[in-house]
């Protein structure tokens, strides 16, 4: 794919399918018990969280620096209305639904953790806290700051965007690298050890900036696409990923998290220079794309299920990880394509009003 060619796609052919890998890696990671397994990637798969974490950095950024070159300007209230649209109806009516469930049940056991919890999640800040009911969505709490603090930055602070991204990803890579754990620890007690906000979650969001920057010239995309575009590099950058994710260690922090980082920054930049690459075909199979589309649904209710498949196997006297994992991934696609197509896609129709 040439600039041009780069420039003018609105769509990302294959996005939608490391969206799905991602997303299964998520159910893999809640669905199977740790543990036990040939290869350290299978006790891993929260890290398709960091995955998305690398596309949502470059898509919001080029989205936004694509915007300022056809206006001269970016619309943050055409942006946040788009974001607003897209994210928060099915979170809140979750949240919602969840709500008159405990009031209902108010004896159920998680109940007065989840109210108490509440404000958190209401608020997208449950990243700052060790939260035990709705504990994935410290994600979610991450990626709504990005949107809320990153914008404006693009906005307002151009001259300066990229020396500050540089110093979030130092900073973020301190923390990696444990520089500051006592600090960490006497702010934020023992909590500082669990706290996903201090767990380098915004280095790879803004490698996905650093990204979207990059590709946005003639002489960065011509750079990248030397280094990464070749038809094969998806098959590399993919193999690179997954050795990245087995390197040996209990604790991931450090090289092995920041390696992990690297590798999906540079399987996502061979993914995007050109869509003719091999891994074309595979990601693009209907099932696949489709996961992608309804990804956010399925990272909002795969717990649910979950639960549920969980507690039918074990009333089975079912034990098999295997099963597990498709049973839930399966239940999980059913609730989220109801779910996109009847809630979330009419909702999402009124964003065409805040095209930019």
């Amino acid at each position: 794919m040439h600039f041009e060619e780069y420039r003018e796609r609105r769509f990302f052919g294959s996005l939608d399918g490391i969206r799905a890998g991602s997303i299964l890696a998520v159910i893999w990671h809640h669905a199977t018990p740790r543990g036990g397994y040939s290869l350290p990637m299978f006790d891993r798969g929260f890290l398709g969280v960091d995955m998305f974490f690398v596309l949502s950095g470059f898509l919001i950024v080029t989205l936004l620096l694509r915007e300022r070159d056809r206006n001269g300007s970016i619309s943050l209230k055409n942006f946040y209305a788009r974001r607003t649209l897209r994210i928060f109806p099915v979170y809140y009516a979750l949240l919602g639904g969840l709500t008159a469930l405990y009031l209902i049940k108010p004896d159920a056991g998680s109940a007065s953790a989840f109210f108490e919890e509440l404000p958190f999640h209401l608020s997208y800040t449950s990243n700052w806290i060790d939260a035990s009911v709705l504990a994935f969505t410290w994600s979610l709490a991450t990626e709504e700051q990005f949107y809320l603090f990153w914008p404006p930055v693009e906005r307002y602070l151009r001259p300066i965007v990229i020396p500050i991204l540089f110093v979030v990803i130092g900073f973020s890579q301190l923390v990696n690298f444990g520089v500051f754990d006592s600090q960490l620890h006497n702010l934020f007690g023992e909590s500082s050890e669990i706290l996903h906000i201090l767990q380098v979650t915004f280095t790879p969001i803004c490698l996905g900036v650093l990204v979207a920057h990059i590709l946005h010239t003639p002489k960065g995309f011509a750079k990248l696409a030397k280094f990464c575009g070749g038809r094969v590099q998806p098959i590399v950058g993919s193999a690179l990923v997954l050795l990245a994710c087995n390197l040996p260690g209990d604790d991931i922090s450090g090289w092995i998290r920041l390696s992990v980082h690297i590798t999906m920054t540079f399987l996502l930049i061979s993914l995007v220079v050109r869509e003719d690459h091999l891994l074309q075909r595979a990601l693009n199979i209907p099932i696949i794309k489709r996961m992608g589309a309804i990804s956010y649904g399925m990272y909002l209710f795969h717990v649910f299920a979950v639960t549920a498949v969980l507690k039918v196997m074990d009333q089975l006297s079912l034990s098999n990880a295997l099963i597990a994992f498709l049973l839930t991934t399966l239940l999980t696609i059913l609730i989220s394509e109801i779910s996109f197509r009847f809630f979330e896609n009419p909702i999402m129709r009124w964003k065409k009003r805040f095209n930019s």
